[in-house]
């Protein structure tokens, strides 16, 4: 018996691929390894509450405190990040940027990419909000 589609297991930092050909036997070995993998890793991801949370930061920056509680990390996950919105925020710089990464958040600036001046109310106009995973690093 041979799987169907390719599988990615992900195993601390590894990662192995097992291909259209492969055999049963490793499907049983993908299986033990996915298990051991959830064991130890923990993906969770979220987003802000849109428009909500952004705050001054001198003339021309806004920045937002994510919390990432919910995702009960046990260390300091890596995280990624996004900006999405009703609009503009394609202008934005920053937006994948993470400060000061804890178990339960961290903190994304942004303004302008020509530096203009940005404010919190035009974040809470177009509904901003920050996209983020975490992947855990016990």
């Amino acid at each position: 018996m041979s799987i169907a589609r390719s599988t990615i297991v992900l195993l601390s930092s590894a990662v192995l691929l097992l291909g259209a050909g492969a055999v049963a036997g490793s499907a049983a070995l993908a299986n033990e390894q996915v298990a051991e993998a959830e064991a130890t890793i923990r993906v969770a991801a979220g987003s802000t509450t849109p428009g909500q949370g952004w705050v001054a930061y001198g003339a021309n920056g806004i920045y937002i405190d994510v919390d990432t509680s919910s995702g009960r990390f046990s260390g300091t996950p890596v995280y990624t990040s996004s900006v999405g919105g009703d609009g503009t925020q394609w202008g934005l710089v920053g937006t994948s940027a993470i400060y000061s990464p804890t178990a339960t958040g961290f903190r994304v600036y942004v303004q302008w990419n020509n530096l203009t001046a940005l404010t919190p109310a035009h974040a809470a106009q177009f509904r901003w909000y920050v996209n983020w995973i975490g992947v855990d690093n016990p």
